[in-house]
C-alpha cells in the first residue's frame, strides 16, 4: 500500500494547488474534512479500494454528494456496510469508474495539451521503471518515493 502518511505527498499537493491537505495519522479523516468544509464535499474520489477509505469518503459527502470509485480492492471479497437510511436521506451517489470512463480519443490529447501548457505535471506524478525492476517499482511506490510507478517493457 502506498504510504499516504508521507509528508512529501502532502507538500507536493500544496505545491500543485491544493488548498488543504489531510494527515490521516492525526485522526478521523472525515472529521478533518468536515473541519475544513463543515457541510461536506460535493465530490469525493477514492483511489485505494480499501473499505475504510471508501467509508470515510462517504462520510465526507454533503447532501446529494457523489463518490467516484476507481480503487481496486486488494481482496476480491471486500465489501462495505452502508447505512441505507443515510444514503437515501442525503441522496448520496456512488459511481464506479471503469478505466477512467473517458473518451480516449479526446481525453489523451487534452491531457497532452494540459501537460504542454504546464497544467498537468505528469512528470512529477509518475516515475518510470523497466519491467525488469518491477519489484523496485512496487517497493518505491509503497515507500512513497513516487505517486505512480509506470512499468516500461
Amino acid at each position: 500500500m502506498p504510504n499516504v502518511l508521507t509528508a512529501d505527498r502532502r507538500d507536493m499537493a500544496l505545491e500543485l494547488g491544493a488548498t488543504h491537505v489531510i494527515n490521516p495519522a492525526l485522526g478521523n479523516v472525515a472529521e478533518q474534512v468536515r473541519g475544513i468544509v463543515p457541510e461536506g464535499v460535493d465530490f469525493a474520489f477514492e483511489t485505494s479500494g480499501r473499505e475504510a477509505v471508501v467509508e470515510a469518503a462517504l462520510a465526507c459527502l454533503t447532501s446529494h454528494g457523489l463518490l467516484g470509485l476507481v480503487g481496486v480492492s486488494p481482496t476480491p471479497d471486500a465489501s462495505l456496510t452502508i447505512n441505507l437510511a443515510a444514503l437515501i436521506t442525503y441522496g448520496h451517489r456512488i459511481h464506479a469508474i471503469i478505466e477512467g470512463d473517458s473518451d480516449l480519443d479526446g481525453f489523451i490529447p487534452e491531457l497532452v495539451d494540459h501537460f504542454r501548457a504546464g497544467r498537468f505535471p505528469i512528470d512529477r506524478l509518475t516515475k518510470s521503471y523497466p519491467l525488469a525492476q518491477i519489484n523496485e517499482a512496487v517497493a518505491a511506490q509503497a515507500r512513497g518515493d513516487c505517486i505512480k510507478a509506470v512499468l516500461i517493457p
